[in-house]
């Protein structure tokens, strides 16, 4: 099997290393990985029996694939040694507004660049990942980033260009989900509802939706106004809703988020 090497060992670091174990594209001895100055690479080191390394050369000593998940903002201050060591390997890099062009400065030698977008259900083997290269991959490397990315859900390649929009969507979306369903949580409490019978009903309630809509197929619209009676309790609900306007204040969280994400990029 190749090895793996984690330069990172936070949240992201460690739902990719599980994943990898989990779907059995590796053992935990193909894995190694380094952190900063926490205590997290010493956490997932034995929690899951990951190599912990203490230096470039340790961590990436007979690795074929290094997956870059550091901070973004300690990137600028990396030994330039990962760059020179990382020389003949694919690199992953899920560094949140780092371009393949500024990566491959850093791993000038890099057999291949891969620049991924992966969200936070992925450390339930339930989330998606949108990635780029900045050349075309060879079979033996599409097979490796598959067993990378596979553990954590679904993945698709999309031109570097929509990775802000991806990272707006998909990689923030997870956040913007969460403070709708606190907020719904929150709401549901207010009209009298115990707070776990609440929780009970609304988290049943979402997931059977969207189950709905993945079975149906339909717009999401049409399902919502096969629920929706004239002058019944979901148009009321609807009107207040659609008088905000909900999609509006969407769109705006969706592009300051895309801005953001542009604003790293530079």
């Amino acid at each position: 099997m190749s090895r793996f090497a984690f330069l990172g060992a936070g949240r992201m670091a460690s739902a990719m290393a599980r994943g990898l174990v989990r779907s059995r594209a590796a053992a935990p001895a193909d894995l190694a990985c380094i952190g900063g100055a926490g205590t997290t690479s010493l956490v997932l080191a034995q929690e899951l029996g990951v190599r912990l390394a203490t230096s470039p050369g340790a961590l990436l000593e007979g690795a074929d694939v290094l997956i870059v998940a550091c901070k973004p903002q300690v990137f600028p201050s990396l030994d330039a040694a990962y760059g020179r060591l990382a020389a003949g390997k694919l690199v992953v890099s899920v560094l949140a507004g780092t371009r393949l062009e500024r990566l491959r400065a850093f791993f000038p030698d890099a057999r291949s660049i891969v620049r991924a977008m992966p969200n936070t259900p992925g450390a339930i083997g339930q989330g998606i990942t949108a990635w780029t290269s900045d050349q075309p991959l060879g079979e033996d490397d599409r097979a490796l980033l598959a067993q990378v990315l596979g553990g954590l859900g679904d993945s698709l390649e999309v031109p570097e260009s929509q990775l802000d929009a991806v990272t707006a969507v998909s990689g923030s979306g997870p956040g913007f989900f969460f403070e709708f369903l606190a907020a719904y949580e929150r709401g549901a409490v207010a009209l009298g509802l115990e707070p776990e019978l609440a929780r009970r009903l609304i988290r049943t309630t979402f997931v059977g939706s969207l189950a709905l809509a993945d079975a149906t197929g339909e717009p999401p619209a049409r399902l919502r106004d096969q629920v929706t009676s004239p002058g019944g309790t979901t148009r009321a609900g609807l009107d207040v809703l659609q008088g905000a306007p909900l999609d509006d204040l969407v769109a705006k969280a969706l592009e300051a988020a895309r801005d953001r994400a542009r604003e790293l990029s530079r």
